[in-house]
C-alpha cells in the first residue's frame, strides 16, 4: 500500500485530502503535516483516515512514498532545502505550489538521485470531487505517473498538459471557481433583491447554470452562433445581452484571465 504525505493543510491541501478520502477503494495510506499545528490537529481530528505526522524527518521512519507540497510559493525553497536534508531515493515530489517550475523544484534537491518531480494545479471543488487537476513532468515513468493520476482522479478530472501551459491553466481552472462565483453571486443577489427567497434563487441560477453549459458544450455549435439563437429579435434575452456587449463583457473576462495567467506565469 503506497503511503502519501500532504504537507499544507490549509484550503486546497485540506480539500484535495477530503476527496481522496472519500473513494474507499483507493488504497493508499494518507499523512498530513503542517507548520501550524493547531491547524493540523483541526484537520487531522476531522478525519478519521488522515494520521498525522509531526516531523518532516518522518517521511524516512514512515516509508512515505508521494510528498504532496501545498505550501505557498514564498514558502517551497525553505521547505525543499528541509526535505533534502533526507533520503529521498524513489520518492515522488508532487507540487501545487502556483508560478515554481519543475526546474525550479529541482534546483532545491541537491542532495538527491532517483527523484521524481512533477507540478500540478487542482482547484477548490476537489473537496466535492469536482475539481479539474492539471499535471506536469519531464521524465517521470509511466508508473508513477498512473499513480498520481489515479490518485487525483478521486477529486474529479485530471488533465495531462505541458508545463508551459500552466500559467493559463491556472487561470481558467484553478482561479476560475472566484469568477464564477463572483457571477453567481451578481445573478442571484439581484434574484433576492427582486424578492426571491436565498433558497430558491441559489437552485433556479445552479440549474440554469449548469445546465446551459452543459448544453453549450455538447451541442457541437459555434457559441457566439448558439447566442445570437437565444437572443430572439424584441425579446427579453436580446436587450441583456445589448448590454454584455456594449459593455465588453468577454473582453473584460479575457482581461481577468490574463492578469491570472501573467501572475501565474511569473517567476517568484
Amino acid at each position: 500500500m503506497k503511503k502519501i504525505l500532504f504537507i499544507g493543510l490549509g484550503h486546497m491541501g485540506s480539500s484535495l485530502v477530503k476527496g481522496i478520502l472519500a473513494n474507499n477503494n483507493f488504497k493508499a495510506k494518507i499523512y498530513g503535516y503542517d507548520a501550524f499545528k493547531d491547524l493540523q490537529d483541526k484537520i487531522v481530528n476531522s478525519l478519521d483516515k488522515l494520521t498525522a505526522i509531526n516531523s518532516l524527518e518522518e517521511i524516512e521512519s514512515e516509508g512515505i512514498d508521494v510528498i504532496v507540497i501545498g505550501t505557498r510559493p514564498d514558502a517551497i525553497d525553505s521547505l525543499c532545502s528541509q526535505l533534502d536534508k533526507l533520503n529521498l531515493k524513489w520518492r515522488t515530489i508532487v507540487s501545487m505550489a502556483n508560478a515554481v517550475d519543475i526546474e525550479r523544484l529541482e534546483s532545491n534537491f541537491k542532495n538527491q538521485k532517483d527523484l521524481t518531480i512533477i507540478r500540478m494545479m487542482p482547484n477548490m471543488n476537489a473537496s466535492i470531487r469536482e475539481s479539474v487537476t492539471a499535471i506536469a513532468h519531464k521524465d517521470a515513468s509511466k508508473e508513477k505517473i498512473d499513480f498520481v493520476v489515479e490518485m487525483f482522479q478521486n477529486c474529479g478530472i485530471v488533465e495531462i498538459i505541458e508545463e508551459v501551459k500552466f500559467g493559463t491553466l491556472t487561470a481558467i481552472s484553478g482561479c476560475l471557481p472566484s469568477y464564477v462565483i463572483s457571477f453567481f453571486k451578481a445573478i442571484t443577489d439581484y434574484a433576492i433583491e427582486k424578492g426571491f427567497e436565498k433558497e430558491q434563487a441559489y437552485r433556479i441560477v445552479e440549474t440554469a447554470v449548469i445546465g446551459s453549459i452543459k448544453n453549450c458544450a455538447n451541442s457541437g455549435i459555434d457559441l457566439r452562433t448558439m447566442v445570437n439563437q437565444i437572443c430572439v429579435p424584441n425579446g427579453s434575452t436580446i436587450e441583456g445581452q445589448k448590454v454584455l456587449d456594449n459593455d465588453g463583457f468577454e473582453n473584460i473576462i479575457k482581461k481577468c484571465l490574463k492578469a491570472a495567467d501573467k501572475k501565474a506565469t511569473s517567476k517568484k
